[in-house]
């Protein structure tokens, strides 16, 4: 499915918010966090180069919010900005976008 997630920092409580559309879905999104530890994420790349990639044992992955495979990219990456203002990620977590 298609949607929005959160990855949390379960050592600090800080969080990511992360969302998944067009060919790739929440699954496939996710399998990229578990072969790298960081999925691509800048904040989650450093933060493991500084701790170790076993940090990544730290991270928590819930969804957010689950959407239709037929919504367009625009509607998801919209929830996924409105989600990172309700969580304010991009204060106080790992989201610099």
């Amino acid at each position: 499915v298609k949607g929005v997630y959160l990855i949390t920092d379960a050592h600090t409580g800080r969080q990511y918010v992360g969302s998944a559309y067009g060919e790739e879905c929440i699954w496939q999104r996710w399998a990229a966090y578990a072969e790298s530890g960081h999925g691509g994420n800048v904040e989650l790349k450093r933060l493991l180069s500084e701790r170790g990639k076993e940090y990544a044992e730290n991270f928590r992955f819930s969804i957010l919010e689950v959407c239709n495979m037929n919504l367009g990219n625009d509607y998801i990456i919209e929830r996924e900005t409105h989600w990172k203002n309700i969580l304010m990620s991009r204060r106080f977590g790992l989201n610099d976008n």
